[in-house]
C-alpha cells in the first residue's frame, strides 16, 4: 500500500494529515530527534513540536527525554486501538450530551404538538397518505393510542405486510373492543388467516362478508382510515385518507354496524374451510 493510502486511512481514523505523515515516517526508525523527523516528513521545523506533543497525547509515540529529545513510534498495533478507542469514547461522549438535550426538549416539543390547534382551514382534519411505510406507521400508532374501540372492515389488496399486524394484537392485549369483518375470500391466504385465528384468540370479536364496500378502520368514534385502491394497478398503489373528525365517523359507524348485523356469524362460518355452515 502506497504511503498516502496509509494517510488516507489514519486520517479516517481520526488522525490529522500532518499527524498521519508524521506517524507513518515515525514508524521507520527506533526513534527521531525533532529535527530528523521534521526533515524526513517535511513538516516545518516550527510546526513539528505541536504535532509531536498531539502523537504522544494520543499514545502514538512517545518522548525519550536527553541531551536531545528524541521521539519514538507506538507499536501500531497498540496505535490503532488506541485511535479507535479514542473515537469509541468520542461517541459516547457525544451520544450522551444529545441525549441531554433530547431530554430536554422532548417534553416541550410534545406539548406543543398535542396542544389544541385552531383549525385555520375546513380541511385541516383531513390528511392524504400514499407512501406505504408511512401508512404503517400511522397504523401502529392509531393502534397503540386508541383507548376504547376499534371498527375494521378488512379487505384486500392489503397494503401492510402480515408480519406488520402486531399493532392490532397491542390493542387487544389492552383490553380494547376490537371489532372485524372479514372478507371471505381473502381468508384463502394462509398466513392472513392464521393471522385472524390469532386475533381471534386475544379477543377479537370478528364476522365475514362476501363484499365489503370500502377498506376502512375507526378508531374511538372520531379517526377514520380509509384505505382508498388504485383501479388500475390495485395491488401496488393505495391512497389512505385520515379524517380527524366525530361526525364523518359516525358515518362509517353507521355503514359498519349496517354490515355487522347481515355479516356471517362465527359461529356460522367453519374459518378453516372457508365455508358458510348455514345461512342467516
Amino acid at each position: 500500500m502506497k504511503e498516502n493510502n496509509f494517510i488516507e486511512n489514519l486520517q479516517k481514523l481520526g488522525l490529522s494529515e500532518v499527524e498521519s505523515r508524521v506517524y507513518i515516517n515515525l514508524l521507520k526508525k527506533k526513534n527521531f530527534t525533532a529535527t530528523e523527523i521534521s526533515r524526513l516528513s517535511g513538516v516545518h521545523r516550527t510546526k513539528i513540536y505541536e504535532v509531536l506533543h498531539q502523537l504522544v497525547k494520543k499514545g502514538l509515540c512517545f518522548e525519550i527525554l536527553g541531551n536531545v529529545n528524541k521521539y519514538s513510534p507506538t507499536n501500531p498495533d497498540v496505535a490503532i486501538k488506541r485511535l479507535i478507542q479514542k473515537s469509541e469514547d468520542e461517541y459516547k461522549i457525544e451520544l450522551e450530551y444529545k441525549n441531554i438535550i433530547a431530554s430536554n426538549i422532548s417534553d416541550s416539543l410534545s406539548q406543543i404538538y398535542h396542544s389544541e390547534k385552531e383549525n385555520t382551514n375546513p380541511l385541516d382534519y383531513i390528511q392524504i397518505i400514499r407512501n406505504k411505510s408511512a401508512v404503517a406507521e400511522k397504523f401502529e400508532y392509531l393502534h397503540k393510542t386508541a383507548k376504547e374501540e376499534i371498527l375494521c372492515f378488512a379487505k384486500s389488496p392489503f397494503m401492510i405486510p402480515t408480519k406488520q399486524y402486531y399493532p392490532v394484537h397491542y390493542a387487544l392485549k389492552n383490553k380494547l373492543n376490537v371489532k372485524s369483518i372479514y372478507e371471505i375470500k381473502d381468508l384463502e391466504d394462509r398466513d392472513y388467516k392464521n393471522e385472524v385465528i390469532s386475533f381471534i384468540q386475544d379477543g377479537e370479536q370478528v364476522k365475514f362478508y362476501d363484499d365489503l364496500p370500502i377498506k376502512m378502520m375507526v378508531f374511538d368514534k372520531k379517526i377514520v382510515l380509509l384505505g382508498l385502491v388504485d383501479n388500475i394497478y390495485p395491488n401496488e398503489s393505495c391512497t389512505t385518507l385520515l379524517m380527524e373528525h366525530k361526525d364523518i365517523a359516525n358515518i362509517f359507524i353507521r355503514l359498519f354496524d349496517s354490515c355487522w348485523k347481515k355479516a356471517k356469524d362465527i359461529n356460522d362460518f367453519d374459518i378453516e374451510n372457508n365455508k358458510i355452515l348455514k345461512e342467516q
